[in-house]
């Protein structure tokens, strides 16, 4: 995005100039839960606020005033603010949820997540900040096998096939799980344990030599 774009964006951001108090709180709080920069039809924006703002001083009106106030006649009547407030919340309804918040979903730890931390954790060459995008990705991957397992077991099954292999794969590329077994190890010569025959055969032969 160049400069210029972003001045744009962050522009379409802001509330218009004139937008009483209570309706600018509004557009800033549907601002920071949406998703609207560059996209957004300011106008239906500014109306659907007006709305709001409309309605929440209604409420709050009734809250102070009590459900039922008196008229210049001394009459007890439903407050006014009620018919306000009613008729203000149709109109929202009308929109729908064209400037509703947008729902994130809550991801719940599991085992795979847990042992992938430790994993990482335990990982020292990893502690380096160039390697957060790859960890964020193993991280993503782990959870969604936790995810498959919580859902069904064809869930679990189609992972296996798919988010499995590729969670191994990342692990291996980030080499926190062995591909192989360790080349000192694997070279390591191997010590026979001696057996009781062969130790009664030396004995005899150092009897015979002495």
């Amino acid at each position: 995005m160049s400069k210029r774009q972003s001045n744009t964006s962050a522009r379409n951001t802001e509330p218009p100039a004139d937008l009483p108090e209570t309706a600018t709180v509004i557009w800033r709080e549907i601002m920071e839960s949406n998703d609207l920069a560059g996209t957004v039809d300011r106008s239906a924006l500014e109306a659907f606020c007006t709305l709001m703002a409309r309605l929440r001083e209604a409420r709050k009106r009734v809250e102070d005033e009590g459900m039922v106030v008196k008229d210049p006649r001394g009459r007890v009547i439903p407050h006014p603010a009620l018919a306000v407030e009613r008729q203000t919340a149709e109109q929202i309804r009308a929109w729908g949820d064209r400037f509703a918040p947008l729902v994130k979903p809550v991801r719940k730890r599991g085992y795979m997540a847990d042992a992938t931390a430790t994993s990482i954790t335990n990982a020292v060459h990893l502690s380096a900040a160039k390697y957060a995008g790859p960890i964020a990705a193993l991280k993503t991957l782990a959870w969604m096998i936790d995810e498959a397992q919580r859902e069904s077991m064809e869930a679990l099954q189609k992972a296996m096939t798919t988010t499995v292999p590729n969670y191994l794969k990342a692990c291996t590329e980030l080499q926190i799980t062995p591909a192989s077994i360790p080349t000192a190890v694997a070279d390591a010569p191997v010590e026979k344990p001696a057996s009781g025959v062969s130790s009664l055969q030396e004995r005899a032969a150092q009897r015979r030599a002495g």
